[in-house]
């Protein structure tokens, strides 16, 4: 094995270590047969975190939500804990089983390989306990039973709301039931206030029955949810439609969703656009785009993100080679480190300097970095491997 790609694989452990350290424990060392006999023996639900390694969210997941005591407190006592890439290994026909087109994506499955539940996005650790618990209530066979009332023909209002929320609940598809119960209720009943709130929770991709109505309907949105709420949604709508691009590496499907994201004049529509076409860009390993789409986002940025300042300043290291480019990465990664002084944003920075040529500071950089992972109880192998090769390279 090559010494750069021992250190990188060396470097991607540290940092993986560091996200589980303290939250949820991850049984990377299973494979999905082997979990799936372990949920069938404890009698528990299969937690499943769908990743891939392009993805921004997925990444803010590792590192901001899964990490959280109150997190791990509840999925290390609830779940057995997984995580799959869905572009490597098992991870292709675990996304075709279970219909998985959209990143992140987290399923709560049973030992006989039935989804409970999922979540699709971007989660906060109080949302994703609360799915936890909700996946750990849902009753064996009761979606059996309302389909087989539905499939007997039934139709009434009551019925199909019940219907349509099992339908949702346990992640299958359920747009023809919506769409029957939209056109089942009267003008009045579909401004009912729980009403407007279903709609808005059912309406969760850009060809949802429920967004011609939120649209046609949006000032009485604005003022029964509120109109950030509502913006937040369509930008939210729009953003998946990208993300489900960018997981199947669709062009059409995901300008579709800029121009929906420049249609709804949102504040931050620009900001959104430019950091997932940087998403695109990596995914395609279109780098001068994604320098274009990087430097736009990070001028414009109200607020500075460390773990966003050092994820984009690491892949400048990993994959541009341009110096000039390479020196904006650097002082992007300076910025990461005086934002959050971590051991993890101290390395990039190390190996940002190191690529430069300006080793005397690589390597006050990598004791800085080694310093902090002590200090996090961490390992500091990739940062002493670094400033081995800097010292014995002067």
């Amino acid at each position: 094995m090559k010494k750069g790609t021992f250190i990188l694989l060396i470097l991607l452990s540290a940092f993986g270590i560091q996200s589980n350290a303290q939250g949820i424990i991850f049984e990377h060392d299973k494979t999905f047969e082997q979990l799936l006999a372990k949920a069938k023996q404890e009698n528990k639900l299969i937690f499943m975190d769908c990743y891939t390694t392009w993805c921004g969210p997925c990444k803010r997941l590792a590192a901001d939500v899964f990490p959280k005591e109150e997190v791990g407190n509840y999925f290390n006592a609830k779940f057995i804990n997984s995580k799959f890439d869905m572009e490597k290994g098992e991870g292709p026909s675990i996304a075709a089983e279970f219909g998985v087109r959209a990143y992140p994506t987290m399923l709560w499955i049973d030992g006989n390989r039935k989804v409970v539940n999922r979540l699709v996005g971007l989660a906060t650790p109080d949302l994703l306990v609360a799915t936890g618990k909700k996946s750990n209530n849902q009753l064996p066979g009761e979606l059996d039973a309302l389909k087989g009332k539905y499939d007997a023909g039934n139709r009434t209002p009551e019925f199909m709301k019940t219907y349509v929320e099992a339908l949702f609940n346990e992640g299958e598809n359920f747009d023809k039931a919506f769409s029957e119960l939209l056109k089942s209720l009267p003008e009045s009943e579909l401004q009912n206030p729980k009403m407007v709130k279903d709609i808005f929770t059912y309406t969760t991709h850009i060809a949802s029955p429920g967004l011609p109505y939120i649209l046609k309907n949006k000032e009485y949105y604005n003022q029964n949810l509120g109109a950030k709420v509502v913006e937040g949604k369509l930008n939210q709508l729009a953003e998946r439609s990208m993300n489900d691009a960018l997981s199947k590496n669709d062009k059409a499907l995901f300008d579709a969703g800029i121009k929906m994201l420049e249609s709804y004049n949102a504040a931050d529509s620009k900001q959104q656009i430019n950091k997932l076409s940087m998403e695109y860009a990596a995914r395609n390993n279109d780098w001068v785009s994604y320098d274009k789409f990087a430097t736009n986002y990070l001028k414009k940025a109200d607020k500075k993100d460390a773990y966003l300042l050092n994820d984009i300043a690491w892949n400048y290291y990993l994959n541009v080679s341009d110096k000039p480019l390479l020196k904006k990465a650097e002082k992007w990664a300076f910025e990461a480190v005086n934002l959050k002084n971590t051991s993890t944003n101290n390395l990039t920075y190390a190996y940002l300097l190191y690529k430069t040529g300006n080793i005397k500071e690589a390597i006050k950089a990598c004791d800085y970095a080694i310093l902090r992972a002590k200090e996090e109880r961490v390992p500091t192998v990739g940062a002493e491997e670094l400033k081995k090769i800097l010292v014995e390279g002067k």
